[in-house]
């Protein structure tokens, strides 16, 4: 829209949220540079560029629909839709779920909230035109925690039942996703991982997930958290499936927010041997020792671990001490971060690589209009965020990221030594689901990704495979690896998934 020229009301609100105090004669001088800006917004304003990733224009689409409840039991889906992928491709034939915090270009994307309820893009993410030029058919945008900001599976279209018992929850935030795969009703599904948000659902619920090495997958068209921690990833029922996937997705992309380099990338399904001779595992102690753990999900993960030192793997216990405070730390971080990202919009300023104009609009009149519908979990987020970092200048903010400094270090030292660590992705099973439970109730939710949400914050590769059961719900193992060596991870996971099958 035209840029209007802001009031002497409006520059005396501003100058108090800037901590200004303007004179009568500062207010009358800004009013009238003000003026004489508006003639370089409107230059901006001229050129409108608008790219379109993946020529939404000439593909096949369809804009969907939401399904009735008959036709999507466990609410793992907000809409099906068809967008053909090209023929000829390496995952021809392949259909695809999106998270619904991946652009589609002319379908809902929701983020499982009220808050953007309605808004459609109008560009296809990176790597969902990198899926479609492969040949893979999308076929609809699965349910997620309200904005992203949980780990039970709920959304504001309501709960994400589990595959394997429905009075159990899916996991968050990726809940969708990991559900249709499980279910067969997708071949392979992206969730995106900012916290444990592939890998926790993928434990509830029996599939395997994995957060690529931070850079390896462009965000570029997904909505995130934080640009530091936010990954896509791939979810399916079987290791190759995921590896293959990964295979397309993978690579540079000039308009990512994070790094436009080059970063290393290769056929990931072809490290697939089975072969763990020789490979070497830290099994991380702190992983297991939390007040919450469920002691049969740590013996199925010491089970699972076993078996991978059967198939000739040395395992060895080693201790990460800060390891244990890790979580509490990224949701300190994490606080202020999100408070920043939603005062810009959701986006955020100062780095080199595409923005969305359409996103950043609308999110923002969104925003403004019907912050109130956000869940209790971003509401804390906010207020604690913005209460830290006005009240005690980010001082927390900043000794929480150097921590994490301190324990890339570590982490790094122990996989200069290991090829592998391993622990529990979950130390429990999948939460029973309540429908007595408010949103007040599960934003008090502690500890859950504990062990998940350091790895964001390093960059490190994780894996999360099945590694048993509990009373009939999946347990999760994971394993991490050094960056960009994320075959490592996957193909361990590919020998422990033979063993089991």
């Amino acid at each position: 829209m035209p840029i209007r020229q802001p009031t002497k009301e409006e520059l005396r609100e501003l100058a108090s949220e800037l901590y200004l105090t303007l004179t009568d004669e500062e207010v009358e001088f800004f009013r009238e540079m003000a003026a004489e800006r508006i003639e370089s917004y409107e230059t901006v304003r001229s050129y409108n560029p608008e790219p379109q990733f993946g020529s939404p224009s000439v593909r096949e689409r369809s804009g969907g629909t939401r399904p009735p409840a008959d036709e999507n039991p466990l609410n793992a889906w907000v809409t099906r839709c068809e967008v053909r992928g090209d023929e000829g491709g390496p995952l021809e034939g392949w259909d695809v779920a999106l998270k619904d915090n991946v652009s589609v270009a002319g379908v809902e994307m929701t983020c499982g909230s009220h808050v953007v309820e309605g808004y459609v893009p109008n560009v296809d993410a990176t790597l969902v035109a990198r899926l479609l030029e492969a040949g893979a058919d999308v076929v609809g945008k699965t349910n997620m925690d309200d904005m992203g900001m949980g780990t039970s599976g709920h959304s504001a279209f309501g709960p994400i039942h589990n595959p394997h018992d429905d009075a159990f929850l899916a996991g968050g935030s990726s809940g969708g996703s990991a559900v249709v795969v499980a279910e067969g009703e997708a071949d392979v599904a992206i969730g995106t991982d900012q916290g444990g948000s592939v890998r926790i659902p993928a434990a509830f619920c029996g599939v395997v997930g994995h957060k690529p090495t931070y850079d390896l997958v462009p965000y570029t068209g997904c909505v995130g958290l934080e640009h530091l921690i936010d990954h896509p990833g791939p979810m399916a029922r079987e290791v190759e499936t995921v590896a293959r996937t990964l295979s397309v997705i993978a690579g540079s992309d000039r308009k990512d927010v994070r790094r436009p380099s080059d970063v290393p990338v290769e056929e990931y399904e072809e490290a697939l041997d089975g072969d763990v001779s020789g490979l070497s595992i830290g099994v991380v102690r702190e992983g297991f020792e939390r007040e919450e753990a469920d002691p049969r999900v740590v013996e199925e993960v010491h089970g699972a671990i076993g078996t991978l030192g059967d198939l000739g793997a040395s395992i060895e216990e080693v201790s990460v001490p800060p390891h244990a405070d890790a979580g509490a730390v990224h949701s300190i971080c994490q606080s202020e971060a999100i408070a920043a990202a939603m005062r810009s919009e959701g986006v955020g300023r100062g780095w080199q690589g595409w923005y969305n104009p359409s996103w950043i609009e609308s999110f923002g009149k969104f925003r403004q209009a019907q912050s109130d519908d956000f869940p209790a979990t971003v509401k804390l987020s906010l207020l604690m965020g913005t209460y830290a970092g006005k009240k005690y200048h980010s001082r927390y903010y900043a000794s929480g990221m150097n921590l994490y400094l301190e324990l890339i270090e570590e982490y790094d030292a122990l996989l200069d030594e290991y090829d592998l660590l391993a622990m529990p992705t979950v130390v429990e099973t999948a939460p029973k689901y309540d429908p007595e439970r408010d949103q007040f109730d599960r934003a008090r939710e502690l500890g859950t990704a504990d062990n998940a949400s350091p790895f964001n914050r390093t960059g490190h590769p994780a894996t999360s495979v099945p590694a048993g059961e509990v009373d009939g719900l999946p347990v999760g193992l994971q394993l991490v690896g050094a960056r960009f060596d994320d075959a490592t991870p996957l193909n361990a996971a590919y020998a422990l998934e033979g063993e089991r099958d």
